[in-house]
């Protein structure tokens, strides 16, 4: 099986002598890597202003498993559904978390009193021992996509907000104190009816809420509830700049220049877009399945990207789009969305992992851990000949697969999400869509012998740093 990395190809090469299109294209490509250069150097340059507030980053530990301080699965015993969940986030503040389960519900867990007072590197010891959400959001339907406000802050009640989108329904933005309904956003399709957003993502400044649909991004801008938006078409006609077909399966916008975003799809293609109007630099492709989730790195220079039933994720260097500075191998079986995250330093990448027959003794239920360091640290370095970065850390943490994984913003705490849907017969599933590039359902159709399968619908919370007991803190 070849690499990804020999597969990928970017749209901007065209045969023959390169067009007036294709220089000022490259001209923009050029000019962003420029602007990316810069937002190091100015990020660079404010942390040395402020050493007399120097930034503390959680500390984890990779000697020994994880403890696991607290969890539940109670809260997703439903009979009217298999409850699975569908990830888990935390709150930019880091005091609540948010799940998306199969339920159609979101549900907000607190973070444990005693862990306000836990040292930032040293737990010693928690008396919450089973979580219960504080409020719970119905949507109507399945939910395809959910977020938080970047600017979340409990001290702020006006800012604790979050944003879902589910089928058949608008995105709705939602007061995360009360769970009552905020703001509505509502795009329509040629025959004017309410077509559902497949993807979304609130830009960091909390201005504009991107939301993905069929060959398109609609902006709205936040402030303004509605239908009033701008529709940016990522399928070219002209034949010559950088087309995108596809649903747009997720979307993420770099902080450290937000000029830029990125927009994938399910015809395993990553778009990178820049403002105002949304004009294509390029279009990334080496997946192997339909891309499903997207994360910037807090310096803005890479992109990461992870598929359904694609067995790697990628790190591409947006100095230089096209190329893929390593790959990073884990277990995707599924159409699930296996989610991963960034640490709050950008050093460490966890991931979990799907398998559409767990078992016990397998490497279902396990997150892997990355030093994405070791890829980049110098530029002389054999490793970045390697196509693929080892391991850092990899730990058993649940018995069905792991689909949800997130760092917390300033404790070495991490949180899991597990679960996905199990059939037992063999059935179609007529929620799986043609070959425009949409979503397959979640499930697997079961035509083999009938075996034991682990099953685990829960959330968990996992103390990654040291561990120390009342008696040896004393």
């Amino acid at each position: 099986m070849e690499s990804a990395m020999e597969e990928v190809s970017s749209e901007m090469v065209h045969d023959g002598e390169p067009s007036n299109e294709d220089i000022l294209q490259n001209d923009v490509v050029e000019d962003v890597a420029d602007k990316l250069q810069e937002a190091v150097i100015v990020e660079d340059a404010a942390l040395q202003e402020t050493t007399a507030e120097p930034v503390y980053y959680p500390e984890y530990q990779f000697e020994a498993a994880w403890t696991l301080i607290c969890g539940t699965h109670k809260e997703f015993e439903n009979s009217k559904s298999q409850g699975f969940l569908k990830g888990c986030k935390w709150s930019p503040d880091g005091t609540c978390l948010m799940t998306c389960a199969d339920d159609g519900l979101l549900r907000l867990f607190d973070l444990p009193a005693d862990l306000y007072n836990s040292h930032k590197t040293t737990f010693q010891g928690c008396s919450t021992t089973e979580l219960s959400p504080s409020l719970r959001i119905k949507e109507g339907e399945i939910i395809y996509d959910y977020c938080w406000h970047p600017h979340m802050s409990s001290w702020n009640p006006d800012t604790c907000l979050l944003a879902s989108t589910s089928k058949g329904s608008p995105t709705h933005l939602w007061d995360a104190y009360k769970g009552t309904l905020s703001a509505t956003y509502r795009s329509y399709n040629n025959v004017d009816e309410v077509e559902a957003a497949n993807s979304l993502c609130i830009s960091p400044d909390g201005e504009k809420l991107y939301c993905g649909f069929d060959k398109c991004v609609r902006v709205f801008d936040v402030q303004v509830p509605g239908r009033n938006c701008q529709i940016r078409l990522t399928k070219s006609s002209d034949g010559l700049s950088a087309s995108q077909s596809g649903i747009i399966s997720c979307i993420a916008v770099n902080a450290a220049l937000p000029s830029v975003y990125a927009a994938a799809s399910y015809l395993k293609t990553i778009g990178l877009y820049s403002e105002p109007e949304g004009t294509a630099l390029c279009v990334l492709e080496g997946h192997r399945g339909g891309v499903t989730h997207l994360k910037f790195s807090p310096d803005g220079i890479v992109l990461y990207s992870g598929g359904r039933k694609d067995p790697e994720i990628l790190c591409w260097d947006l100095r230089n789009p096209g190329q893929v500075l390593y790959t990073m191998n884990r277990t995707v079986e599924t159409n699930q969305r296996i989610y991963f995250d960034l640490d709050p330093s950008g050093h460490y990448l966890i991931s979990g992992t799907g398998k559409t027959f767990p078992e016990s003794g397998d490497t279902s239920g396990c997150v892997t851990i990355w030093n994405t360091q070791m890829g980049v640290e110098v530029s002389e370095s054999p490793l970045l000949s390697m196509k693929t970065l080892p391991e850092r850390f990899r730990c058993r943490m649940n018995d069905d697969c792991t689909n949800g994984v997130s760092f917390h913003p300033w404790l070495p705490l991490v949180a899991t999400s597990s679960g996905q849907r199990h059939l037992t017969s063999c059935r179609l599933d007529n929620s799986v869509h043609d070959s425009s590039g949409s979503e397959s359902s979640d499930c697997e159709i079961d035509d083999g012998p009938s075996r034991h399968q682990l099953r685990e619908n829960s959330v968990k919370l996992w103390w990654a740093g040291n561990y120390t007991n009342d008696h040896e803190a004393a």
